[in-house]
């Protein structure tokens, strides 16, 4: 059986025996690949330009490497998957030189990757994943691993391209009795090109005159996300009104949501404490009573 562990970033580092010594100096471990850059955009502009990877062993064993290409696309949290019938793929465009290679340690290597699309491609945006992959070697067990480094890339072709969005709702509890409060947001991308939320240009939820942003994350054409934020420090009590919007081609999509929050367990406990409050002045309002009572007994009583 063979097992493929795929690392989607620009750093896959196994340490073997020996990873750390007494000395506090780690030494290099055994397998360690770096690949930049982590991500290639290819905008109209550039498709005819020779697009270049950084490929470095970092361990101390050597690795034979070998480059191939890949259709994915994402699911609704993100996941990346490997489908050869992914829609919008670019897994045929690309010519990648040299395809295999050997690298001893503390060694680099440049990857050329020459894009070539069809005589009338589909306007938009088409994705395909480069998998730098170091084959298991041969072994006398019954599993091996392969392990990889996927890096995507994103080739826009010359035309119109369509940014348009769509917030397909914004979830949350209807009522809280405190803080964090959960929202949620699913982004439908229906446009061209994928779209990416980082930083500045992230999605927020705005909310009692504040602005919580959602995590960085990317939606690809054709899918969409769900994403989740907390905000962690509501009012005591408000009916609070919470609204996303996202802005494309076709405009601004937003949605609503609003949450009330109510600190019943505190007025809960307000209520225990006046409760226990009455009862005890009622206790002390009939103990002064029944000895206001005894005193005017005894006056009147001349025994």
């Amino acid at each position: 059986m063979i097992v493929a562990s795929l690392v989607a970033g620009g750093v896959a580092p196994a340490a073997g025996p020996g990873a750390s010594e007494a000395s506090g100096t780690a030494p290099a471990p055994d397998f360690s690949l770096t690949v930049s850059p982590a991500r290639l955009v290819v905008r109209p502009g550039h498709i005819d330009d020779p697009q270049r990877f950084r490929v470095l062993n970092g361990g101390r064993s050597p690795i034979d490497i070998v480059v191939n290409r890949a259709s994915f696309t994402a699911d609704a949290d993100g996941k990346v998957i490997f489908d050869r019938d992914a829609p919008h793929s670019a897994a045929g465009w690309l010519q990648v030189s040299p395809a295999a290679f050997h690298l001893g340690p503390g060694e680099r290597r440049r990857v050329t990757v020459r894009v070539d699309p069809p005589a009338e491609p589909e306007n938009g945006e088409h994705q395909v994943a480069l998998l730098f992959t170091a084959p298991a070697g041969s072994g006398t067990g019954n599993i091996r691993l392969n392990r990889a480094i996927g890096t995507p890339i994103y080739v826009t072709v010359p035309g119109p391209i369509d940014t348009s969005v769509r917030v397909g709702g914004l979830r949350a509890a209807d009522f809280a009795i405190s803080g964090p409060v959960e929202f949620g947001a699913t982004v439908e991308n229906v446009g061209t090109v994928r779209r990416d939320f980082f930083g500045e240009e992230g999605l927020k939820v705005e909310v009692n005159g504040r602005e919580i942003p959602f995590p960085d994350f990317t939606v690809l054409r054709g899918t969409s996300r769900d994403v989740a934020v907390r905000w962690k420090d509501p009012p005591l009590m408000c009916v609070c009104h919470a609204k996303v919007s996202v802005t494309g081609s076709d405009g601004t999509s937003s949605r609503s949501a609003t949450v009330v929050v109510f600190p019943l367990h505190l007025f809960a406990m307000l209520l225990s404490v006046s409760g226990a409050l009455y009862l005890l002045a009622l206790w002390v309002r009939r103990r002064c009573q029944a000895h206001l009572l005894g005193i005017v007994r005894k006056a009147r009583d001349p025994d």
